[in-house]
């Protein structure tokens, strides 16, 4: 009714806990249900690692430890290779939006690197566009957030071939 040209399922850790395969069927449902195109935090992950031909990552979540103990499995599944992961282990939903640059800017400095060729960070409430310039030069490699792939992917599936400049190297494709 609303005339949108996608729709975005933008939740991240539902893919993690729901059986293999459950974010790319429930997609497919949204998209057979509505006729319109529709992508999610993974699948729109899963396509920039591919657009970047990226195999091996470092990986960070603001999730809470037992949430973020799935993300290296699932990822290794899926035939990516894990270089390093952490947490910020953050349990009040509600703080993750909270974080503050400097902050999440000092996690990524820290997360290990060695043999990546990008970094993902999860979570669509994690602010990172005002970040993902500055870590990509600090790190030397594209960073991956949850809401740029998400932009970066709705943005391809409406049929709009826009560059944004200072949203990292994804957004230059």
């Amino acid at each position: 009714a609303t005339g949108v040209d996608v729709i975005a399922y933008a939740d991240m850790v539902t893919t993690f806990i729901m059986e293999q395969d459950w974010n790319e069927a429930k997609v497919a449902h949204i998209a057979e249900r509505t006729g319109v195109r529709c992508v999610s935090a993974w699948t729109s992950l899963r396509d920039a690692l591919q657009a970047l031909g990226v195999r091996r990552f470092s990986v960070g979540t603001p999730y809470p430890a037992v949430i973020h103990a799935t993300v290296r499995p699932f990822f290794e599944a899926q035939g990516f290779a894990v270089v390093g992961d952490a947490t910020l282990d953050i349990l009040a939903m509600g703080d993750v939006p909270k974080i503050d640059g400097s902050i999440l800017e000092a996690f990524v400095r820290a997360l290990p690197k060695s043999g990546a060729d990008a970094v993902v960070l999860l979570a669509t409430d994690l602010p990172t566009f005002s970040s993902i310039a500055r870590l990509e030069d600090a790190c030397g490699c594209p960073v991956l957030s949850s809401n740029q792939v998400i932009l970066w992917a709705s943005l391809r599936a409406a049929g709009v071939a826009e560059r944004l400049p200072g949203m990292g190297r994804l957004m230059e494709l």
